[in-house]
């Protein structure tokens, strides 16, 4: 069966609970959209609030206390939210590939001892929560010849560490701490190949139907391994796009029309949607690709109009020091969506009112100077 572009735009649409709000909890909800990549603190909020019928920061919050919800290093290199069971699945498939990577740049890493052994020693050290500084610094005190920024750099991508969240309104602070992920979540991890199929599964539940090449790029992983976690999959549907090239799904999992309505949505800076694939078009035209993925590799915070991004969404702050939302289309907008957009700003503003008014802002100065 061949699915059209837009058959496609409405079945990542629908799987991101972005063709109609659910009702459901942020941990259920982390889970359906397959994590929330989380450079920002306010992002994952941003996310789920767009996503679901009631949005309450502090229950998202109380979610990461309570290690239902977990901040961590994950696909692609990038900080990510997802809930425990994916981060557990989600670790041990990435470094079991990470490591090996790791160990082949060891030829260069003039150290005594193994990244093994360096890692263990961290991880002893991180079995309590510790600031980054902390644990670039005893780095080195490891004794080895090299710089303990690069030491910790190292260590960092071969150990399992997560973030200790506070309690502040968007749960991390822009200076982390990082536990063990061993001390934080000491249930036992799944084995390679599980954690392969598991995490296939996930992207194909969040984002399918996809191309192996799509797996890669939201994973960080390689086709070749994301195969094997592939070939586990009882039932797997396969489809073409329409261009002819092979896509996967999993059974039972439904395909929106394309002619389903897709009402106008705010999107974060980072959002999945726009990142889970190789090819960035099924959501984000690719005439628009560079105004909102920009040269830093930002992501800025946009706006979608018929399931597709049209623009891009700026907080600032009006005369009475209250935030507003303001919009700025890359072509004009029809009446009916700019009023459902505004409308979306007004809601969004009240947010994020006693959190971060100004939410994003250095980076619509930042892009202002490029």
């Amino acid at each position: 069966m061949r699915l059209t572009a837009r058959q496609l735009n409405r079945a990542t649409l629908g799987r991101q609970l972005l063709l109609e709000r659910a009702n459901t909890d942020p941990v259920a909800a982390t889970e359906a959209i397959g994590g929330m990549q989380a450079q920002e603190p306010a992002s994952p909020c941003i996310a789920l609030w767009t996503r679901l019928d009631s949005f309450d920061p502090d229950t998202f919050n109380s979610a990461l206390r309570e290690r239902e919800l977990v901040k961590a290093t994950l696909g692609r290199s990038t900080l990510h939210i997802v809930s425990a069971a994916d981060y557990r699945a989600s670790i041990t498939a990435l470094l079991a590939v990470t490591r090996a990577r790791w160990m082949q740049e060891k030829r260069g890493l003039p150290v005594t001892r193994s990244l093994p052994e360096l890692s263990e020693a961290s991880l002893a050290f991180a079995s309590e929560p510790r600031s980054n500084v902390e644990l670039r610094d005893h780095a080195g005190t490891l004794g080895e010849p090299v710089e303990a920024d690069e030491l910790w750099r190292r260590i960092r991508r071969y150990g399992a560490f997560v973030h200790v969240p506070g309690d502040d309104p968007w749960a991390f602070g822009r200076r982390p701490r990082q536990i063990a992920a061993r001390a934080w979540l000491p249930q036992p991890d799944p084995d390679e190949e599980a954690a392969l199929e598991h995490l296939v599964s996930t992207h194909l539940r969040a984002f399918g139907p996809s191309r192996t090449a799509d797996i890669a790029q939201w994973s960080g992983l390689t086709v070749r391994s994301l195969r094997r976690g592939l070939e586990r999959i009882s039932g797997v549907v396969t489809y073409e796009d329409d261009r002819g090239r092979e896509l996967f799904d999993l059974p039972g999992l439904p395909l929106p029309d394309e002619d389903a309505p897709a009402p106008p949505r705010l999107l974060p800076m980072w959002d999945e949607s726009l990142l889970a694939y190789a090819e960035r078009d099924r959501v984000l035209p690719e005439p628009y690709r560079k105004r909102v993925i920009v040269k830093a590799g930002d992501v800025l915070p946009s706006f979608t109009v018929d399931g597709y991004v049209a623009g891009l969404w700026w907080a600032e702050l009006t005369g009475g020091g209250r935030p507003r939302i303001v919009l700025e289309p890359f072509e004009p907008l029809a009446p009916a969506d700019r009023a459902a957009l505004e409308a979306e700003g007004q809601a969004l503003a009240a947010v994020i009112a006693q959190r971060e008014p100004e939410v994003y802002s250095r980076y619509r100065h930042t892009r202002r100077r490029d």
